[in-house]
């Protein structure tokens, strides 16, 4: 019983403060993101620069907390520019709220799965904290299952889609 309650006060607290959430709105939402950093086999053999310049289209699945979405880009590595691209998820875990004002952004977690032209197959993670909605500083780790390397950078993106304007109901 005691469990039961407490799942409902927890249930209760969750659902209150999504209702003050503004992170993740419901819709779409597109970034231009720019990244750099190695890609290494953790060997003798030399660690290789990696940069791109991708478009992460991404629409909310579940309000305040989820969204779903594509990874699409170029990248230069091993002296050839090349691309990729794949499903992408990301999880909000935890919103900056400015008390009077709503939120200044959130951290979220994303998983990608991107296949690339050079049979590149890389599966990873990056840690995002989204500020204000419009741009987003990321860490990122990702193995290359394929190619028996490991990807690590760094990134920043720039929302290029359109806010919503809101429509005020006396006007």
């Amino acid at each position: 019983m005691k469990k039961l309650i407490f799942s409902l006060l927890i249930a209760i607290s969750v659902v209150a403060s999504a209702q003050t959430d503004t992170e993740f709105p419901k819709g779409f939402i597109m970034y231009l993101k720019l990244n750099n950093g190695l890609v290494t086999q953790f060997n003798s053999a030399p660690d290789l620069y990696t940069g791109g310049l991708h478009l992460l289209p991404e629409f909310t699945v579940v309000e305040h907390l989820l969204r779903v979405g594509a990874n699409v880009g170029a990248f230069y590595t091993d002296k050839k520019v090349q691309a990729a691209g794949g499903p992408v998820i990301a999880l909000k875990l935890k919103t900056f709220n400015v008390k009077p004002f709503g939120s200044a952004g959130n951290i979220n977690l994303s998983a990608e799965h991107l296949w690339g032209s050079g049979d590149q197959r890389l599966v990873g993670a990056a840690i995002n904290v989204d500020l204000l909605n419009k741009i987003v500083i990321s860490l990122s780790a990702h193995r290359d299952y394929n190619l028996n390397t490991w990807w690590f950078q760094n990134g920043i993106a720039f929302r290029v889609s359109k806010k919503k304007k809101v429509e005020e109901p006396f006007n």
